[in-house]
């Protein structure tokens, strides 16, 4: 059954820019997920047991998966989950930006400086987080730039995440990233959609995690949970060949929400997904 006369609580966010607050809010990706939360609790319990810098911060690891399938939104939900303050002991998931971490970036969606330094915990324990969006490094220069960067700081916890990184290797700079991966004691994270052009050098020194597509079943909920909560009226056939046309590709499945927004009392029809509803073939 459709939903009927629904109205939103709140304003209707820009669907396409929505980043989910919780974990289970990401559907598929269950192993990346288990990983990402496992961490998050080792480095948190490591550092509150002995205040140092856990040993468990000194990783590197690859997420592989198509595009818009969450690679890049798991690994900034991690991040905001270690460096806020309040985070629920129990969900693991973080506040609801009312902590000096999450709040100094409420409205942030893009990646370059997206996070600075930032204190976790009563006992403070700095974790500077950088971000290299590969997709706009243009020269050496300007990676070498982004590396003594991180290079010069002194303390605390260094996390350096690399997005959509075979665009180094496109320009013969990933050599560059070999020693300082193998060197230096940061948590290093790189993320690919073409994981077959990078050379087996770079590849044999990172853990390898690949991305999951959800279930039809959990993507069908989870389709119309987001209906629900934006206002948008939802045919359940509608809701049904959304998730055939994506491919169960979660951030294609958002453009035909984001498109059902424009008039939500007629909202998602499958008329719509069918006629207007344009998915591109690289997605």
């Amino acid at each position: 059954m459709s939903s009927t006369n629904l109205r939103p609580t709140h304003p209707i966010p820009n669907i396409l820019r929505w980043l989910p607050d919780r974990w289970n809010l990401f559907i598929g990706n269950h192993r990346l997920k288990r990983y990402l939360k496992k961490l998050l609790l080792e480095l948190r319990k490591e550092f509150r047991e002995k205040q140092v810098i856990p040993d468990a911060s000194r990783l590197c690891f690859l997420v592989i998966g198509e595009s818009r399938s969450g690679k890049t939104s798991l690994i900034k939900h991690f991040v905001r989950c270690l460096t806020c303050t309040e985070l629920n002991e129990e969900t693991l998931d973080p506040c609801a930006r009312t902590c000096p971490s999450c709040s100094q970036r409420a409205e942030s969606h893009g990646l370059d400086g997206l996070f600075a330094a930032c204190a976790v915990g009563p006992s403070t324990m700095q974790v500077h987080f950088a971000v290299v969006d590969c997709t706009k490094i243009q020269t050496p220069e300007e990676l070498r730039s982004k590396l003594i960067g991180v290079n010069d700081w002194t303390d605390g916890l260094r996390v350096f995440y690399f997005d959509e990184v075979h665009r180094l290797v496109q320009r013969h700079m990933d050599e560059m990233l070999l020693k300082e991966v193998e060197e230096k004691n940061f948590l290093w994270m790189f993320s690919t959609a073409k994981p077959q052009q990078l050379e087996d050098m770079f590849l044999n020194r990172l853990l390898k995690l690949k991305t999951e597509l959800p279930q039809v079943e959990e993507m069908e909920h989870w389709l119309i949970d987001r209906c629900n909560e934006w206002g948008i009226n939802w045919e359940p056939e509608a809701i049904v060949r959304v998730v055939e046309k994506s491919n169960r590709v979660v951030g294609t499945a958002l453009h035909a929400l984001a498109l059902a927004a424009i008039d939500p009392e007629i909202g998602l029809t499958l008329e719509l997904v069918e006629n207007d509803w344009v998915v591109k073939l690289d997605e």
